[in-house]
């Protein structure tokens, strides 16, 4: 396991590899996002967070994405891309299987 220190990092729980484009130029895939794990009655609108939504009974996928308030009520979030040619889209709450806030993101600049 390979471990580094960064300075003035606020606490986390986790790490995850992006894929995707839909967080570009912000995120690129490949990019790694710190995280810190909350509940939906916590969101801050407006800030990036790491999501896991429920498709269905047998399927769900995990996103980066902003989190803000829906004109659809209190039951719902719209989840907002950075990366303008993905369309924001409105959610059930009740489809957000886990979500953590991202705290920070690492990317390597190396081709090796």
């Amino acid at each position: 396991m390979q471990t580094i220190k960064i300075p003035n990092l606020p606490k986390c729980d986790g790490a995850i590899t992006v894929t995707g484009d839909s967080m570009y130029p912000l995120l690129k895939s490949g990019d790694i996002v710190l995280y810190q794990e909350t509940g939906v009655n916590n969101i801050y609108y407006g800030e990036m967070y790491l999501l896991s939504v429920k498709v269905d009974h047998w399927e769900e996928y995990i996103t980066v994405k902003y989190v803000q308030k829906s004109e659809k009520g209190e039951n719902y979030v719209k989840l907002v891309s950075q990366n303008q040619h993905h369309q924001p889209k409105d959610i059930e709450i009740s489809q957000i299987r886990a979500i953590a806030m991202v705290k920070a993101s690492v990317r390597f600049n190396t081709m090796f």
